[in-house]
This record gives structure tokens, sequence and C-alpha cells, in this order.
């Protein structure tokens, strides 16, 4: 199945069903939906893994850091100092020896089946707490420990 939205990867039916929410009770649907979305959202830009196919542009040197990579569609180089003006932290560097170029490219996973499994269950254990537990005043984080260890296996360059 190829992914369009995050709810191709975890279904609202999934959800509830790991949620144990009654199936008479939906008025939650609507939350569950965007839990659902957000610790996609949060698992993309955490790792830098990209659940659904998209076209990007990004300067290089020094790294992409998006993936998978399914395929470059052209390089072009860009101009050194207005690149630099632009995104100063990002090339703060002393060392730089070669021209950034402008880089098209494909990347993220195209079907569900490529999806790890290990962030499918992060996604579940983070839509469980933000559920479940959102509302306690004890809680510091609201991400499990024991999910960031397993995204921090899957981290790029960090």
């Amino acid at each position: 199945m190829i992914i369009t939205e995050y709810t191709d990867i975890i279904s609202l039916a999934r959800a509830r069903t790991y949620l144990r929410v009654d199936d008479m009770m939906n008025e939650d649907d609507d939350e569950i939906t965007s839990m659902i979305k957000a610790s996609f959202t949060f698992i993309e830009r955490y790792t830098c893994h990209l659940f659904g196919s998209r076209d990007l542009s990004q300067l290089v040197p020094p790294k992409i850091y998006k993936y998978p990579i399914n395929s470059i569609s052209g390089v072009t180089e860009d101009d050194w100092d207005n690149y630099y003006q632009r995104n100063l932290d990002y090339y703060c560097q002393e060392n730089i020896s070669s021209r950034p170029v402008l880089v098209n490219f494909n990347a993220g996973y195209v079907n569900v089946e490529d999806v790890p499994e290990d962030f499918i269950q992060a996604a579940l254990q983070i839509i469980k707490v933000w559920y479940f537990e959102a509302e306690k005043q004890v809680n510091e984080t609201l991400i499990p420990v024991s999910v960031k260890q397993v995204l921090d296996t899957y981290r790029r360059f960090v």
C-alpha cells in the first residue's frame, strides 16, 4: 500500500484498538487522528526518516539528512556567497572547501510495508502516552524514554 498520509501507516481503527477505546465511543476520533499525524511528524523531525514520498531540494555540502533517498533528479551549482548569507547558522564552518550545489531529490518511505516496525510501535506508544497521560501534572516529558532509545538508533547525523 502506497503512503499518501500518516493514517495509511496507522489507521484510526488500529490506534483505537491499541488504546482499547470502546467501539461505541467515537467522540475522540478526531483527536486520535491528530495524534497519529503528530506522532509521525515528531518521528520525522527527530530521525529525518520521512513517511511518504516527497520531492525536495537541498543545498549540499555537508550532507543530505532526509532518508530514505529514492532518486536524485538534478544537481546545479549555486552561488556560495548568497547561500552563506541566507543560512549563516548552517554554514558557520571555517574549512568548507567546495561550493554548494542544489540537489533535487525524492525521499521518503513509499510503501507502508517499507516502514520499519520500530517506527510504528514508537508512534503507537507516543499516541498512548498523549491520549492517557497528557493531563497528569507529574510528566516531565510526553515522549517515553523507551521510544527515544529506539528512535536514537535510527537518528541520522546527530
